[in-house]
């Protein structure tokens, strides 16, 4: 193997967040009463809920602040009779049972488990991300988990990855796979780690934020690995 610690993100790169996340938002406007017009509100939703989220990485916002004011922001801009505080915490109960893995993603950590030591490095909240991977067929190849929200920085804050090779003294041999550019990849090239970009939909990286590798399948990561 070529490193000894591979940090992979969790969502966009192992799990479909996006199927958890529609699913979430649909049963939970659903036990609200609320049945017609989803797919247009959940359109309207995800770009208020990824602004929110651009302010969580920046530490423009804290973790509890995101949970209710990305739902205050949209309420207001729907004209939704809908109190955030009641909203949140029920939609975050569906979203923390969405287990929905991305095609190969079981197929490539079988593969490098015992190979090399495997950590999942996310950017989320707590009581989401922790039953999603445990009731997951990924739970028993990781022999680590690390949650922005438990290591009070996120993604790519330079904290975040301090905490993990504190606990893991490998980050001579380590590389972060992602499919965020902003959060993993930058956070990785920022701290010094080699970073791969998994872009499945094959997006032009206008970013300027350039990964040491890049994949479109995961099991590409075979090759590049070992």
């Amino acid at each position: 193997m070529k490193y000894k610690l591979v940090l992979f993100d969790a969502d966009g790169t192992l799990f479909d967040f996006d199927t958890a996340e529609r699913e979430a938002f649909n049963k939970t406007f659903k036990q609200f009463g609320i049945n017609e017009d989803l797919k247009r509100l959940h359109k309207e939703y995800e770009v208020i809920n990824k602004a929110i989220w651009r302010d969580f990485e920046q530490k423009k916002i804290t973790s509890d602040n995101l949970r209710i004011e990305r739902f205050e922001r949209f309420f207001t801009k729907e004209r939704l009779q809908l109190d955030p505080t009641f909203f949140s915490p029920l939609y975050l109960k569906h979203l923390s049972e969405g287990v929905h893995l991305l095609q190969g993603a079981k197929e490539i950590v079988s593969f490098l488990y015992k190979k090399t030591e495997l950590a999942l490095a996310t950017n989320g909240l707590a009581d989401v991300q922790n039953p999603r991977f445990a009731d997951s067929d990924l739970a028993g190849y990781f022999q680590h988990i690390f949650i922005s929200e438990e290591i009070g920085h996120p993604k790519p804050n330079p904290e975040f990855f301090e905490h993990i090779f504190n606990k893991l003294p490998h980050n001579k041999s380590a590389i972060i796979i992602g499919d965020s550019l902003a959060s993993d990849i930058k956070g990785g090239n920022d701290f010094g780690i080699d970073t791969c970009w998994f872009n499945p939909n094959k997006c032009i990286n206008k970013s300027g934020i350039i990964p040491t590798f890049e994949v479109n399948d995961l099991k590409d990561l075979r090759s590049l690995l070992i």
